[in-house]
């Protein structure tokens, strides 16, 4: 009975993270609804999906910096250590999927617009060129999660094989993208959040507040990436660059 619900907490936190992930992305794609389609869902960081605030500013970075503890903090060996000792193992990855999926939607319920624009592009066809760069961001995420173990990263290879005690480890393994850049989901988020051809001012708030993330959050990450691989990762920082291919790390 526990390993069905194991099972079954694995697979809804699964769902609800994918949910959430192409809802944001949508939602971060200000300038048109899903697919060109409006109507189809009304998803845009522009419009106003929850209760006005006076001080949107504070809002929006409120929301990110939730966003940013979740992850962060949710991360670290430390807390996880802490976390399975009130919930099985197996149910840690799943948690914080689930956690990460709430987030993200209560960053798109309550977001603030803003009003301003840096920049807006008129031009149709680079317009076009500027969106597929913002899809193409987005799916060297998707695909570099694929390339480690996606059923692991988001916590179903955990929660459907709950009796394998390597069913959560980790191998350090540098497939593809990870030949390029150390961090390939971060790159794609990276170019999801600069490439859009009407960057309001809501807009740029969520974009500095995801590059912060992501920089503040590599550092932590690769922390403990290298007291759990040792010179193993030390050997890869020095060779492959972070985020972008050919700005290498000094040694």
């Amino acid at each position: 009975m526990m390993r069905l619900i194991t099972m079954l907490y694995g697979l809804i936190s699964y769902l609800l993270g994918v949910v959430a992930l192409v809802a944001l992305i949508f939602f971060a794609n200000n300038h048109m609804g899903v697919f060109g389609v409006p109507e189809l869902l009304p998803l845009n960081i522009d419009q106003l999906n929850g209760p006005p605030s006076a001080y949107p500013l504070a809002v929006n970075i409120g929301l990110l910096a939730l966003f940013g503890i979740q992850h962060s903090v949710m991360a670290r060996p430390g807390f996880k250590e802490k976390l399975t000792k009130v919930i099985p193992s197996s149910w840690e990855r799943s948690t914080y999927v689930l956690a990460t999926a709430l987030v993200s939607f209560a960053i798109i319920h309550y977001w603030q617009p803003m009003a301003g624009s840096l920049w807006s592009v008129e031009n149709e066809m680079a317009r076009t060129v500027i969106t597929v760069i913002f899809f193409t961001g987005w799916l060297i995420t998707f695909l570099a999660t694929y390339m480690l173990n996606h059923f692991h990263l988001f916590g179903l290879q955990q929660s459907f094989k709950s009796n394998d005690p390597d069913a959560g480890a980790k191998d350090f393994k540098t497939p593809y993208f990870y030949k390029l850049v150390r961090h390939p989901i971060q790159t794609g988020v990276f170019i999801g959040m600069l490439a859009t051809p009407d960057m309001t001012m809501g807009r740029a708030v969520l974009a500095v507040g995801m590059i912060a993330y992501i920089f503040i959050g590599l550092y932590y990450e690769e922390r403990d990436l290298i007291a759990e691989f040792g010179d193993t990762y030390r050997d890869y920082k020095n060779k492959v660059p972070a985020l972008l291919p050919g700005f290498k790390s000094r040694k």
